[in-house]
């Protein structure tokens, strides 16, 4: 799948965020720059880099939100942003924070149960929804508005007026147009049930609770299904070409997976 940690190279970016180590491979702003400038018309340089800025920004939440769950149940870990997105990796790789009592002693470790595995996978988007109503907290503070709307193309999202001084300020408008496009439809996007997904990874937990073997089995034909018909109405309604390729990989992936699962032949 797509969960492997990258390579450290040279160029990395590495610093610390509430006692988690954070690093920043390169190819990280090089994707980020390329869907920004893919992102439709034709995007000024400022535009360009407010989008890599929201997209870093968004991310490192996501990816907090899940250090952050796994330091509650004991477990440190360590942040990765790459060209595929970000990871939030447990394990001995990571320094770890005076501020938890974590062994770095694998054999030390329990298992995580499946409640913890689902709140762990919960915790990254929900991190990003906290930060998306905080934002329109404070557009509402300011005197501003944010009403939902929809879209010609029947896809909902919202109408954000500034006020107080900011009105009328454009390129903070886009600033906070962009976080909450990406805090809100990422992470709703992230809760379909597609592995390796946090929604696939919830799917997942709660199909094994209650048939291990065969909980597998169903979670990736759910994972199949699901990616193939986001692709195809991503593809075939809104020609987003983007969001077609990447949701048919994942579908292309999982089937792959499924097969090894059933022993390398046909899964049915």
């Amino acid at each position: 799948m797509i969960l492997a940690e990258p390579q450290r190279t040279a160029y990395d970016i590495n610093f610390q965020l509430l006692g988690f180590p954070v690093r920043i491979h390169p190819l990280f702003w090089l994707v980020g720059f390329l869907l920004g400038y893919g992102g439709g018309g034709q995007p000024d340089g400022f535009a360009i880099l407010t989008w890599v800025l929201v997209v870093f920004v968004s991310i490192l939440i996501h990816e907090l939100g899940h250090a952050l769950m796994f330091r509650r149940f004991g477990e440190e870990a360590h942040i990765v942003l790459y060209w595929m997105g970000g990871l939030a990796v447990p394990g001995d790789d990571a320094p770890h924070s005076p501020w938890s009592s974590y062994s770095s002693s694998k054999f030390g470790r329990r298992a995580r149960t499946p409640a913890e595995h689902i709140l762990i996978s919960f915790a990254g988007p929900a991190a990003g929804f906290i930060f998306a109503a905080l934002i329109i907290a404070g557009v509402f503070a300011s005197g501003g508005s944010v009403q939902p709307t929809i879209s010609q193309s029947y896809i909902p999202g919202w109408d954000v007026e500034l006020g107080g001084v900011m009105e009328g300020n454009f390129n903070l408008l886009l600033l906070v147009d962009l976080l909450l496009q990406v805090n809100i439809w990422w992470g709703v996007m992230n809760l379909l049930p597609i592995f390796p997904l946090d929604g696939g990874q919830i799917a997942q937990q709660l199909m094994i609770a209650s048939d291990p073997w065969g909980g597998i089995v169903r979670s990736l034909w759910l994972s199949i299904i699901v990616a193939a018909a986001v692709a195809v109405i991503g593809g075939a309604l809104f020609r987003e070409w983007f969001i077609a390729i990447m949701f048919a990989s994942l579908a292309v992936s999982n089937y792959l997976t499924l097969q090894q699962v059933s022993g390398g032949g046909r899964p049915w």
